[in-house]
This record gives structure tokens, C-alpha cells and sequence, in this order.
């Protein structure tokens, strides 16, 4: 499951990395806004409803998105040094009765047969597969497959559609740990059932995620020309799951024809609509915001059944003058518009300028400890991935959400245990199962 030493080495496919890939989208999808790709689909974008075609954004939200990338590139240098000074500290505090047992705890897991024949990292992300697509078996039984019943979504059970999100965490796991060739081809036909079963879902971000993460994790392993190919055919089915399931769910809210367009359409609207609520929250909001961490604090307690929290976007829904409530095949919905606001609008709203820096200085510092801690300790690269791939589809949505901040807490999490490794128990790296 680990290499055989507790130091790091730089990304094996740095163009592909997953804080480069993050930059890629953060830059691009303000870049397609402003774009004139909106005369190619403006009738799609009329029956979707959208105010803001052709807008333009002021120079108080171009400076705040670029300041935020600032942040992003300097929380990620100062990550990146903190897991060097860790490697150079490895063992400082080790105590050597600690880490004899935890060694000899780790050497008696390992003794399982079933361990031994399959790998320790292979066998755990199966088995938390098995159980993540149980979950959206289960979901899919008692509610119907929203992708075509669009109007069931909305009574989706959080807890069961979390679990089957975990499978964005164990499917590229699946691929870092495999050992043998029939090991890989069982994680490229689990990869393809569970994009299906994720897109059953009706929601094309969760099947968009899985494909993000399974590439970001096969950057760790493949072969930079390897690689190159991968991406070509990764980008070809993420514009495939985004725009078949995105076709097919808006057209059930909206009754459009599901044709080619309404994707352009929608990615048109998914960057120009973003930039828009953003640049209407800045100008509507004072430097030091208005929410006071609320907006967090609600999105944190969504997950928890029995509360009656909403998500930050479907606050800023109201806070933008969005609609309260909204009718799907004649089915009148009781829940205002949810309204995506970029990476930078939740916190914005929350906390002003102070909420960007922390927020963007938080995420950077997770992308630059886990990415160059993870070519040392592969066992960081399942929950690295699923952070990146929630941050990444959060240059549209945010991270104010409670799936996402889940994970942004499990990074927190690992980025503690790993250090506590390479402290106190270092030789414990070294017995791991190899990669």
C-alpha cells in the first residue's frame, strides 16, 4: 500500500497534477464567460431561463478571481514546503515502544491471507466500493433513477447519496493499488458501472467527479506519454457524462429537446451564470460580509438527518432574488433555486475578503501538502483525489456544501495522521506494503 520510504519526490506527471489541473479549470471556466460562444446557443439559453447572457463581469470581481488564484498558488507553496520539512524530520519525536508495536500490529494485519494475495490497499478500496455502490443500489431502489424522473431528486436521501459519492474516493483507489493485470481490467469495468450508477442519479456532477478523480489518481501511477493519451480519452467521456445527463435531466425541468446544444449551452451558462451571481454577491455584500459563517455552518450540518439546514447555494438563491419555489413536469418543487456562486461566493458572502483568504489559503495548503506527500505515501491518493475533484467542480458550485466539506475535513484528517507517522512511528513507511 506504501512505498518503502517516507520522502517525497515531485509529481511523476506535473501537467496533470491535480493542483495544475485545478489552476487549468479555475482560469478557463472565467475565461469561457466571457466568451461570445452564447450567439452559437442563444435560443437554448432563452428557454433555460438565464438573465445574463453576453454579460460581462465589473473589475472589483476580475481582481477578487484573481487574487483568489494568488491565494490558491501561495497556500500550495507553503503546503508543499510543510511536507518537505516534515520528510526532514522524520523520527524527531519517534518513541521507540510506539513504534515497535504499531509495527508489529501493522505486520500481523498484513500476515491475512487474503492480504497477502490481493494487497491490503486493493482489498480495503473493493470492499469500500461494495459498500458505496450498495448505497446507490439502494438509493436507486426506493427512489427510481432520477436521471429520467428528474422531480425524485429532490427526495434523494444525503446520507445514502454520500456513500455512493465515496466511490469517487475508492474507484481511482482501485487503480493506484492494483497490482496485476486482471486487477486492472476489474477497476476499468467497476469504473464504468459506477459512472453509470452514479449518473443514474440525475445529478451530472457526482458521475463528472468520479471521472475527474480516477484520471487525477492515475497520474500518480501512469507514464507521462501514457498519460497524455489518458487525458484525451478521459476529457472525451467527461464531455460525454456531462453532456448526455446534463441534456437529458435539464430537459425534463425545462421541457427542451435534448439536442447537442443544450450542453454548449449549459457550459456556456455554467461559467457566464457563476461569474454573474459572483459579480452580483460582491457588489450586493460589504467587504466583511453578511452571513457571518452561516452560510458554513448550515452547509456542515446538512449531511445530518433530522436537521432542517440548507446548503449555502440554496441560501444565496435567495439572497439573489431567485425563485422560491419551481415546477417540474407539472410537480411543484417547495425549495428556492439553488444558485452556484463559484469558489469565491459562499465565503464571500460569509465573511468578505477575510473568508476568500482563508478559504482559498486552506485549500491550497491541502493541495501542496497531500501532492507532495503522496508520491511517498500512496495510501494519501484516494482521499487527495476526491478532495481535488470536489474543489475542482466547486470552481462552478463552491465548497459550501456538506459532501464537500466532509472531505475537506477527512484531507484535514489525513494530512494530521501522516504527520503523526512520519514523526512518531517512521518505521512504520518503511513495513508498509509496497505499491
Amino acid at each position: 500500500m506504501f512505498v518503502k520510504t517516507h520522502g517525497i519526490s515531485s509529481h511523476p506527471n506535473r501537467l496533470f497534477s491535480p493542483f495544475a489541473v485545478l489552476l487549468y479549470v479555475y482560469t478557463v471556466y472565467f475565461l469561457l464567460g466571457l466568451s461570445d460562444i452564447y450567439e452559437f446557443v442563444y435560443w437554448e439559453l432563452m428557454n433555460l431561463g438565464l438573465r445574463m447572457i453576453g454579460y460581462q463581469p465589473t473589475i472589483h470581481t476580475v481582481l477578487l478571481y484573481a487574487y483568489g488564484a494568488l491565494l490558491l498558488v501561495l497556500g500550495n507553496l507553503l503546503g508543499a514546503r510543510l511536507a518537505r520539512r516534515m520528510s526532514k524530520v522524520a523520527g524527531s519525536s519517534a518513541s521507540g515502544g510506539i513504534d515497535a508495536r504499531a509495527r508489529m500490529l501493522w505486520e500481523r494485519i498484513g500476515s491475512c491471507v487474503l492480504f497477502k494475495r490481493y494487497g491490503f490497499g486493493f482489498t480495503i478500496m473493493l470492499a469500500g466500493w461494495a459498500l458505496a455502490f450498495s448505497a446507490n443500489a439502494l438509493q436507486l431502489y426506493i427512489g427510481r433513477a432520477s436521471l429520467f424522473d428528474i422531480a425524485t431528486r429532490w427526495q434523494q436521501s444525503p446520507v445514502l447519496v454520500f456513500i455512493a459519492a465515496l466511490n469517487i474516493m475508492f474507484v481511482p483507489g482501485l487503480f493506484v493499488f492494483a497490482r496485476t493485470r486482471g486487477q486492472r481490467i476489474l477497476a476499468a469495468a467497476l469504473f464504468g458501472v459506477t459512472v453509470a450508477s452514479l449518473g443514474l442519479l440525475g445529478a451530472r456532477h457526482l458521475p463528472a467527479k468520479l471521472i475527474i478523480s480516477a484520471f487525477l489518481g492515475l497520474g500518480f501511477v501512469l507514464k507521462p506519454r501514457t498519460m497524455l493519451k489518458a487525458g484525451v480519452a478521459f476529457f472525451l467521456m467527461l464531455v460525454l457524462a456531462m453532456g448526455v445527463i446534463g441534456a437529458v435531466s435539464k430537459s425534463g425541468i425545462y421541457g427542451l429537446a435534448a439536442t447537442w446544444k443544450v450542453p454548449v449551452a449549459l457550459t456556456y451558462a455554467d461559467s457566464a451564470g457563476t461569474t454573474y451571481n459572483l459579480d452580483r454577491i460582491v457588489r450586493m455584500t460589504p467587504v466583511t460580509g453578511v452571513y457571518g459563517g452561516v452560510l458554513l455552518k448550515d452547509s456542515a450540518l446538512a449531511l445530518i438527518p433530522g436537521l432542517d439546514s440548507e446548503y449555502a447555494n440554496y441560501q444565496l438563491g435567495r439572497y439573489l432574488g431567485g425563485r422560491e419555489a419551481f415546477d417540474i413536469g407539472g410537480q411543484r418543487i417547495e425549495r428556492s433555486v439553488s444558485l452556484a456562486p463559484t469558489l469565491l461566493g459562499a465565503p464571500y458572502a460569509d465573511w468578505g475578503v477575510p473568508g476568500v483568504v482563508g478559504q482559498m489559503l486552506l485549500l491550497g495548503l491541502l493541495f501542496g501538502y497531500l501532492q507532495a506527500r503522496s508520491t511517498g505515501a500512496p495510501w494519501l491518493i484516494p482521499p487527495f483525489v476526491i478532495l481535488a475533484s470536489y474543489v475542482i467542480n466547486g470552481v462552478n458550485a463552491g465548497v459550501h456544501n456538506p459532501n464537500t466539506i466532509a472531505f475537506i475535513a477527512l484531507a484535514v484528517f489525513v494530512c494530521v495522521v501522516d504527520a503523526f507517522i512520519v514523526r512518531r512511528v517512521p518505521s512504520l513507511y518503511s513495513t508498509l506494503e509496497p505499491r
